[in-house]
């Protein structure tokens, strides 16, 4: 989980650092192109000295405020939408990497550390219900075997882990990959919004 934060951290300074240097860019070069226009019409306005121009000229820097603002935010709207692109890519290889885990010989001992967790918050009693996914209905079975649980399949898990339901105390254990991931995912957004 340590290498899955040092990339989001990465990715986040990454991130940032682009979305500044465009801005800055596309800032300056409008601020540019506004000041030689001003400066223009400036010159203008001073030859003919009349309230007409003054008030054509405030109407200009209305407009090219407006045009800059309007770039701004053009470049900040494709800051974003290129984040939002780098974001989705970084949790679709860890949603890849989680499927890999599921699969992997470690993946056992994670079910039965997910079951020993549940039983330390509540104990497991025969009126429990542990619910996986189809695939691992077998593996789940042996990770509770000791407590005289039932496992039964859910078809809203599709990454892995358990789901621990204790019916007659109305609780529910959820330490499933697919809750971790979709809470990491949240936090993620939470933590490393770009203020443009």
């Amino acid at each position: 989980m340590a290498e899955v934060n040092t990339k989001l951290e990465k990715l986040k300074q990454q991130i940032q650092a682009a979305a500044e240097l465009d801005a800055g860019r596309i800032t300056e070069d409008a601020e540019k192109r506004a000041k030689a226009m001003l400066d223009e019409e400036s010159e203008r306005i001073e030859k003919e000295q009349g309230a007409a121009m003054r008030s054509k000229l405030s109407r200009y820097e209305s407009d090219e405020r407006k045009r800059v603002s309007e770039s701004k935010y053009a470049a900040d709207r494709k800051v974003l939408l290129h984040r939002n692109a780098l974001v989705n890519e970084l949790f679709d290889d860890i949603r890849s990497e989680l499927e890999q885990f599921a699969g992997s010989g470690s993946y056992k001992a994670h079910l039965e550390r997910c079951a020993e967790a549940a039983n330390k918050q509540q104990p497991l009693t025969g009126s429990v219900s542990v619910y996986c996914k189809k695939a691992d209905i077998a593996a789940a079975e042996a990770a509770v075997r000791k407590y005289g649980v039932k496992v039964e399949t859910d078809r809203n898990i599709k990454l892995g882990g358990l789901v621990f339901k204790y019916p007659e105390m109305g609780i529910f254990i959820d330490l499933t990959l697919d809750t971790a991931f979709e809470n990491e995912r949240e936090a993620f957004a939470s933590r490393s919004e770009m203020q443009l």
